[in-house]
């Protein structure tokens, strides 16, 4: 399961990308990119600006964090703030730890591309009424499922990098 995270990813990526080219066309122009709590746009963005933004944060910003974490563990998990951080630091456990960590990093670039897919879908809906407002359940449905991903994927964290439980042995 953990070794699925990063092809699913680039499926992500990959519809995002195509998703974000297939549809940015149904928007106007001048696009409303911000919207204030009660939905109302107070910030507005070109065609090619917000087709940009999305892409970069839904797909760019993912591989620049899993990057960075690639980066960080190149000679090892010292430079890492991670649960159960004496056990994992050992030389003997430090490359599992590397290769746990860098999997898991996938996840969270899957969370991160869904979450710009899902405002992308948002603000397409936004647009869907003149003038462009954006949906209160919608922006709630999104946040709920965001903040609920990103539990999950903390109490895996901690699931994934706690130390074996020591064998008793007979």
């Amino acid at each position: 399961m953990l070794r699925l995270g990063r092809p699913l990813f680039w499926i992500l990526a990959v519809g995002l990308v195509l998703a974000v080219l297939v549809t940015v066309r149904q928007l106007p122009p001048l696009v409303a990119s911000h919207f204030d709590g009660g939905g109302t746009p107070n910030g507005w963005s070109s065609r090619p600006t917000y087709a940009l933004l999305i892409i970069v944060v839904g797909a760019l910003l993912p591989l620049g964090t899993i990057g960075l974490v690639n980066a960080l563990t190149r000679k090892g998990p010292q430079l890492l703030n991670i649960p159960a951080r004496d056990y994992w630091c050992r030389p003997e456990h430090g490359q599992e730890a590397v290769c746990l960590v860098r999997a898991y990093m996938w996840w969270l670039g899957c969370i991160m591309t869904l979450t710009a897919l899902a405002i992308h879908w948002s603000v397409l809906g936004a647009h869907g009424s003149h003038p462009p407002r954006l949906s209160t359940g919608a922006l709630v449905a999104v946040l709920g499922i965001v903040f609920l991903a990103l539990g999950f994927w903390i109490a895996g964290w901690y699931r994934l990098l706690r130390p074996p439980r020591p064998t008793v042995p007979r």
